[in-house]
């Protein structure tokens, strides 16, 4: 679906998107950067969404990302606004009529010290409290929020790039991905400017610490220039990243288990084994399906997606890729966002575009041995 066709209005410059479920119902929120908006979709049937709500506003100035959480029997989502340097809550439990709730932006009192260029977010649980980590391009830092209340969100601890402690990799943060290790929560950036990842302890998120870093060209890391996004995954006992680099048309796998000595896996670049959609890679999102996992990749210059199986982290494999005006592909023209979601068992995608201004919507093939 695009823009202006179908009831769907807030599509114009589609940027991030999460998937959530209430009840039987599999819904998508997507942010867009024109609209200065959000937009509501009811994806439980793929081949037929359907828009919701739809709202926009001044004070969620260019809207980048999303993440949704569950507080009780409610559903909220977390959009951040780089214009805005700011967030902006929304209970979403009935996605046909949303609604706003709190909203902070950079240099409220209270400790907001780092959202400048807010650029991505992702939430966690720890106790009985629901936080939020927010990457910021602007301020080369990460924030962390307590969205416990909705209604009031706190700031709790923030931490900037060459700041003491060890934070050296979080120059233009742009990406972060949440995991937990024998009970700990930990976080790892990717920051483009410093072609690198940061590891960062949060199971205190009024106390973080950082606990590694690598950048590209050391110890073994030759995928990271560029580092723009990262997802996290589990394979038996080991945790894993995937990483897309935008300078490096790429992508590389580390080995996070033991995230005070993380270890680079395998890297692979487009154009090289069969890896034909990894030029000026944005996003990156993992799943799985049978014994196996897999991750997809979108790609803003190539206009396209790219499935890799990553069952394998030190001997990854490119699978099927699609690209902009292929077929039924009509709305990846400049994708940059994309979240994998299941139903009945069945993985898919969603992918959101900017250039084409629209959603793209995805079944993807994948081996179950």
């Amino acid at each position: 679906e695009t823009d202006g066709v179908s009831g769907f209005t807030e599509l114009l410059g589609a940027h991030g998107v999460s998937t959530f479920t209430i009840g039987s119902s599999t819904y998508a929120i997507v942010t867009t950067m024109s609209d200065d908006g959000v937009q509501m979709i009811d994806i439980s049937d793929p081949t037929a969404i359907a828009a919701k709500d739809a709202e926009s506003a001044s004070n969620y100035d260019t809207a980048l990302d999303v993440d949704t959480f569950v507080i009780g029997s409610k559903t909220y989502a977390i959009v951040v606004a780089q214009t805005d340097d700011g967030v902006q809550l929304f209970d979403v439990s009935d996605p046909a009529n949303i609604v706003a709730k709190d909203a902070q932006v950079d240099g409220d009192s209270g400790g907001f010290d780092e959202l400048d260029g807010a650029r991505d977010v992702e939430t966690f649980v720890i106790g009985s409290s629901t936080y939020a980590i927010v990457v910021s391009t602007f301020d080369d830092g990460v924030q962390i929020l307590n969205i416990t209340d909705p209604a009031v969100i706190t700031a709790t601890d923030a931490q900037d790039d060459g700041d003491a402690g060890g934070f050296d990799e979080l120059d233009q943060a742009n990406g972060v991905s949440i995991f937990t290790i024998a009970g700990s929560t930990y976080a790892i950036v990717a920051s483009v400017a410093d072609d690198g990842v940061q590891i960062l302890n949060i199971t205190d998120p009024t106390a973080i610490t950082a606990t590694d870093d690598e950048e590209d060209g050391s110890n073994g890391f030759t995928m990271l220039n560029g580092a723009a996004s990262v997802d996290t995954f589990t394979i038996g006992t080991s945790t894993y990243a995937i990483v897309v680099s935008q300078v490096d048309d790429g992508v590389q796998m580390i080995d996070i288990t033991v995230p005070t000595a993380i270890v680079a896996m395998d890297a692979e670049t487009d154009g090289v084994n069969g890896f034909t959609e990894l030029n000026n890679p944005e996003d990156v999102d993992t799943f799985t399906c049978g014994s196996r996992t897999y991750a997809i990749v979108v790609s803003t210059t190539d206009d396209g997606v790219q499935l890799i199986d990553v069952s394998n982290p030190a001997n990854i494999v490119a699978l099927d890729a699609g690209t902009d005006g292929d077929g039924e592909f009509t709305e990846l023209d400049g994708a940059y966002n994309v979240e994998a979601f299941k139903i009945d068992s069945k993985p898919y995608a969603i992918v959101a575009s900017f250039t084409d201004d629209g959603v793209q919507m995805i079944e993807m093939p994948c081996r179950n041995s």
